[in-house]
């Protein structure tokens, strides 16, 4: 699978592993996004995907701005949100555009 990156920051934490400037999210979580990013690119479908149960890839629908968007954990605290662009041709691989990493907050 293609993998984009919707900012600068979401690729150079993914290619540098580790984050620039003040630390928001922590090395184990560097860490995790980047072994999940690793296995976005690994996969050829989203069908790919989801079939990696300890993803708990999810399609996002109680927002607005999230709408048409999935979601994959990084660990129990974050999660990083993508689009899916399905593939144009027959022997293409989808491409999984990166949004931002969210941290999870309890709506109970």
């Amino acid at each position: 699978m293609e993998v984009v990156f919707k900012t600068v920051q979401l690729k150079e934490l993914y290619e540098q592993g580790r984050e620039k400037g003040k630390p928001v999210f922590g090395q184990e979580v560097v860490k995790a996004y980047v072994k999940k990013i690793d296995i976005l690119f690994a996969a050829a479908h989203s069908v790919d995907v989801a079939n990696f149960r300890s993803l708990h890839l999810e399609a996002l629908t109680k927002e607005k701005k999230y709408k048409g968007m999935h979601s994959i954990r990084v660990n129990d605290k974050y999660r990083i949100v993508l689009r899916f662009i399905k593939a144009k041709g027959p022997g293409q691989a989808d491409i999984a555009e990166v949004s931002e990493i969210h941290e999870l907050t309890d709506y109970h």
